[in-house]
């Protein structure tokens, strides 16, 4: 591209309110963007060959302080399926809390102290402290909710430390556990609230034919196309280095695809509820916000669910061994807030991983960001450079990236 039809093509042009450090770079002329990834490679599975069965589930939290929880699930669930480890229903249903904690924590930060101030006319999120306390307050209690539903299961709210390969080391008593249910009980009106909000909103026009993937049920689900095992992920999603970024860019069979709170809630891979009252948007990306904030109020009621069956039975701490003849490779897969998240390892005889492998999901909606990029330039030639840059910004945040997991 030449110089002088680029714009945030620049180091000090990041894009603003997202996770890390990216820009684009837009060719006025051809209609083409550009979306460059600044942060170095970290490596993450170089790092963990050579590990134990023990450690891969402390490591891989530490490419994202924004979702944690996702990559120790992730890793969990790999680590377990390559040792034969069926984990007890009660550990099932903590480490669903956790998720639920998680999401929450993550949709809270992301939609309204990220996004929400190119909707209401502020630049930051303290902004709305003056503008509007009771928003601004229910926010605060949505997110420290989060947190705290994380803490009390993880037993922190950003990296976990009570799981274990097989369970959990420690779990949470009753007496925490029904406190969290009261707090959870005063959120979910709150959480309706937010998202009743969100509906309101006038989110940007624009009309894109999105291939939407989720998860669900062992398999991950198109819009488009025939579903497939979670076991084949890496027969479907394919991964491409481009020269412009330090991120791998992902592609379902070299057909370009988007993850995360809009494809989960068309695939019901959750909540099979009916929300067709906020009026949701399938095709147009802006629209992911205002998913977001459905699916907070969704899983805090999911919440309240889990914790009165964890109520109701004695909670089951124990931690399960490996199996005897167990294949030493796995693979684990959860929906993190931003979409599916993939992990495989392989371990030797000794269980030192010989191999890991990592996708994200903003990786796999690197290239949807692009293409959506574009067709908001096609959608609305008449605006102005500063107006089109503006709203392809607010397009970028849509999609809520963090680009520090995109350089695992």
């Amino acid at each position: 591209m030449s110089k002088k039809n680029l714009v945030k093509s620049r180091a000090d042009e990041y894009i603003a309110k997202i996770e890390g450090h990216g820009s684009l770079a837009i060719d006025w002329k051809k209609g083409k963007v550009n979306l460059h990834v600044h942060e170095g490679e970290r490596l993450f599975e170089g790092i963990l060959v050579g590990r134990t069965a023990d450690e891969m589930h402390w490591i891989t939290p530490r490419i994202c302080g924004v979702c944690p929880i996702a990559h120790n699930l992730a890793s969990l669930r790999a680590t377990e399926d390559a040792l034969g480890i069926k984990i007890t229903p009660t550990s099932e249903l903590l480490r669903r809390l956790m998720q639920v904690g998680q999401n929450v924590q993550s949709h809270v930060l992301h939609a309204v102290f990220l996004a929400l101030p190119d909707y209401i006319g502020i630049d930051r999120i303290t902004e709305l402290d003056f503008k509007d306390p009771a928003k601004f307050e229910l926010a605060l209690f949505l997110k420290e909710l989060g947190d705290e539903i994380a803490y009390v299961v993880a037993g922190r709210n950003v990296h976990p430390t009570r799981t274990s390969v097989g369970g959990f080391h420690k779990v949470p008593t009753k007496e925490e556990l029904k406190g969290l249910l009261e707090k959870v009980k005063i959120a979910i009106p709150k959480a309706r609230a937010l998202a009743d909000f969100f509906a309101t909103l006038e989110y940007p026009e624009l009309q894109v034919d999105l291939e939407l993937l989720a998860q669900k049920d062992g398999k991950v689900l198109s819009n488009k196309r025939e579903s497939f095992n979670i076991k084949d992920y890496k027969k479907n999603i394919e991964e491409e280095v481009k020269k412009y970024s330090t991120a791998k860019f992902g592609s379902y069979k070299g057909s370009v695809y988007m993850v995360g709170s809009l494809a989960r809630l068309y695939h019901k891979s959750f909540y099979d509820k009916d929300f067709s009252s906020f009026k949701l948007d399938f095709k147009n990306p802006y629209h992911n916000n205002l998913a977001q904030t459905i699916e907070t109020f969704f899983e805090l009621e999911e919440a309240a669910s889990i914790i009165e069956k964890l109520l109701k039975k004695d909670i089951d701490d124990r931690i399960i061994s490996p199996s005897k003849d167990a294949s030493l490779k796995g693979i684990g897969a959860v929906e993190a807030p931003r979409g599916g998240l993939y992990n495989e390892v392989h371990f030797d005889k000794d269980g030192i991983i010989k191999y890991a492998n990592i996708i994200t999901p903003t990786v796999q909606n690197l290239t949807s960001m692009e293409n959506t990029a574009e067709a908001l330039l096609a959608q609305h030639s008449e605006k102005s450079h500063q107006e089109l840059e503006h709203l392809m910004e607010m397009l970028i945040r849509a999609y809520d990236p963090c680009i520090t997991c995109s350089v695992h």
